[in-house]
């Protein structure tokens, strides 16, 4: 692996389990303000890319963000650490991403590490509902315009089935046929047409 690129996992939701631990979130449970996400298969995708890639740096990326005024709320980059260091990745090989509150601010972080890394290329996982947004921002806000150059988008989902289709093809199916996922994508697709029309609220 190159050493010279990094792997990014997007931080999205978070719930606390019965036994009070924060975890990333499941299909079909709530992960934020706008409905369910289903992040954590950002972080078995990560693992999946470790395993077969050993080299690698990972970034977690996350602050506390709409969490930020719930007392115990961790950041949302640590849990995906901690989550990747119990499938087995180690914690030298994960770099923490705490400062931002949402996308946009991920994706500007994300743009000064990388810069002071040096890093020539960025491959940015997180789900297939998100992703064109993200893409918008990149492509359409001039401060991320550095970006443009090194980043690739890569579907959590798609590397899930790739790995295990048996597994997670049906998990995931189902989920995108959901009506919490229908009106997920709607509400990202109203991002996306802000960017394209400059409204939209960083």
């Amino acid at each position: 692996m190159d050493k010279k690129m990094a792997i990014v996992i997007l931080g999205g939701g978070l719930i606390k389990d019965k036994k009070g631990q924060w975890r990333t979130t499941n299909f079909g449970e709530p992960g934020d303000n706008f409905g369910t996400m289903g992040d954590r298969i950002r972080v078995v995708a990560g693992y999946y890319f470790y395993k077969k890639n050993p080299d690698i740096l990972i970034i977690a990326s996350g602050g506390r963000g709409q969490f930020s005024h719930i007392k115990d709320a961790p950041p949302v980059a640590a849990v995906i650490k901690q989550e990747l260091m119990e499938f087995g990745v180690p914690e030298e090989k994960i770099i923490e991403e705490v400062k931002s509150y949402n996308t946009y601010e991920q994706l500007c972080e994300i743009k000064k590490i990388a810069s002071e890394k040096g890093w020539q290329k960025i491959e940015v996982i997180s789900n297939k509902w998100h992703l064109p947004r993200v893409e918008a921002m990149i492509e359409k806000f001039e401060e991320l315009n550095s970006l443009k150059t090194i980043y690739k988008l890569i579907s959590a989902e798609e590397v899930l089935i790739k790995e295990d289709k048996t597994k997670w093809e049906p998990i995931i199916e189902q989920a995108y046929a959901s009506g919490e996922m229908r009106r997920r994508i709607e509400s990202e697709q109203k991002g996306v047409n802000d960017i394209e029309a400059g409204i939209y609220k960083k």
